[in-house]
């Protein structure tokens, strides 16, 4: 029997001082240890979902997780209320659908289900080379209109649309925080562009060249990045993501221009002022 599909992570990164983290540090100075295991029994539980939510919207289950960090339903509610305060969670994502997550947890998540998404790619790969090899075509077409594989094709499916959805939401998340033109939704035609610009290079890369044209957007003496792209003509265009990666022309070109001293260091910028909302 083929092992089960992996949804979620089996760990985490915890970093060996988090102890002195101003945030996770005011937890500790509020409620002692209490605060400490609250947060991190809630990370263990947020990193097991397929999403890197947890949802906690509803009674019961803050009961459970009230008796699995072993203190009061009131005192764990406190320590929510202080976690979503100092930005420990998303504020916004819990009082829009009641769950717990962060930009943080999205992106350590969003890279270890890439790299799994790779590893499964290239091992998929191989048993199919195999399989080919050694089975004949007639049943092998026979075994895949069997239920079980039918079923099999369905499950992985649903797991691969799982991680490019974290994948995609923490890309577009990453671009409307860089003030240029603020979307409100993530939409199909979105994923695709982020979807399509990943199998050419990497969400890494993807992220620089998000971060490189930003700050040659925003530096208001360099007149030659004064265009307003939008995330889809920024990964479509002819002139878009590429020319913004390490090696890209448009960004060697802005490293020579800073190199000649006439780059301000720095920049600063109001995300207000991002543009149209779409």
């Amino acid at each position: 029997m083929a092992r089960p599909r992996k949804e979620g992570l089996d760990y985490f990164p915890h970093d060996t001082d988090a102890v002195n983290d101003e945030k996770i540090e005011a937890l500790r100075m509020l409620y002692g240890n209490d605060g400490y295991a609250f947060y991190f029994i809630l990370l263990e539980r947020i990193y097991r979902t397929n999403n890197a939510e947890l949802n906690i919207s509803d009674a019961e289950t803050r009961q459970i997780l009230s008796k699995k960090v072993a203190i009061t339903e009131d005192k764990f509610n406190q320590i929510l209320n202080s976690a979503l305060k100092y930005e420990l969670f998303d504020k916004e994502a819990y009082a829009q659908k009641g769950v717990l997550t962060s930009n943080g947890i999205k992106k350590r998540a969003g890279i270890v289900v890439e790299k799994r998404l790779k590893m499964r790619a290239k091992y998929t790969e191989k048993v199919d080379k195999i399989s080919d090899a050694e089975t004949n075509q007639k049943n092998r077409i026979n075994s895949e209109k069997t239920p079980e594989s039918k079923e099999k094709k369905s499950k992985e499916k649903k797991s691969k649309n799982n991680i490019n959805n974290i994948i995609c939401s923490e890309i577009f998340d990453y671009w409307n925080s860089k003030g240029i033109i603020t979307h409100k939704t993530l939409t199909d035609e979105f994923k695709k562009d982020i979807l399509k610009a990943i199998s050419e290079t990497s969400a890494e890369d993807i992220k620089k060249a998000i971060d490189h044209y930003a700050e040659m957007f925003h530096n208001k003496g360099y007149e030659y990045c004064s265009y307003k792209w939008g995330i889809h003509e920024f990964l479509t265009r002819k002139e878009g993501y590429k020319r913004f990666l390490d090696d890209g022309s448009k960004w060697l070109n802005y490293l020579r221009y800073r190199a000649e001293g006439k780059q301000q260091i720095g920049y600063t910028y109001n995300y207000d002022d991002g543009g149209d909302s779409l």
